[in-house]
């Protein structure tokens, strides 16, 4: 096998954020990319996942087979123990890679809101995109002015992401990937009245 996707979107699915993934960051990242590869990008997101399978190990196989994560960060991205994972699945992989990991790493951040409640590691990140002037969630956001310098800054990102896609070393089946850490406390017995 070999990489299936170029870009992993990784972001929290709830509230503004996920609006604003759907509505906007992605449409746009793939007609950008779409403009700058030379190749169909490959984007996974995922919502667009086949229904019937077993979900976490479908997330599993597509970050395992995906060269780049574009993760949105804001506060409920370091809250999501999914989000969260992925993240540490690239960054074991950088750690595995040691010397070959390319220059700026396997992580291209999109920095969506608040760097103040970011984990302390992505506030010492120094490479990131912050689209934090353009993350209006509604439709019509479209239809407005801001729209503009909003489709320039995803065509420099596009163009960021293919010179990093360059730099990607190959595939190899063993890279780790880190499990959402989850919470299987048993329940609290409350003791009767």
């Amino acid at each position: 096998m070999a990489y299936e996707w170029d870009v992993f979107v990784s972001y929290p699915r709830e509230g503004q954020v996920g609006r604003w993934v759907h509505n906007h960051f992605l449409p746009l990242l793939r007609d950008c990319l779409e403009s700058t590869l030379a190749h169909q990008p490959r984007v996974f997101i995922d919502a667009e996942m086949p229904t019937g399978g077993i979900w976490p190990q479908q997330l599993k196989q597509a970050l395992l087979h995906s060269q780049l994560l574009v993760p949105v960060w804001t506060p409920p991205f370091f809250r999501s123990r999914w989000c969260m994972a992925e993240w540490e699945s690239m960054l074991a992989r950088e750690t595995v890679l040691g010397e070959a990991v390319p220059p700026r790493g396997l992580v291209y951040p999109v920095v969506y809101s608040d760097g103040d409640h970011f984990a302390q590691r992505a506030k010492h990140t120094q490479y990131k995109r912050s689209l934090s002037a353009f993350t209006y969630p509604f439709p019509g956001f479209r239809d407005s002015a801001t729209y503009l310098p909003f489709h320039d800054a995803m065509m420099e990102m596009a163009a960021d992401i293919e010179a990093h896609l360059a730099t990607i070393p190959p595939w190899q089946p063993d890279w780790p990937i880190v499990e959402p850490v989850i919470d299987d406390a048993p329940p609290i017995a409350l003791a009767r009245l």
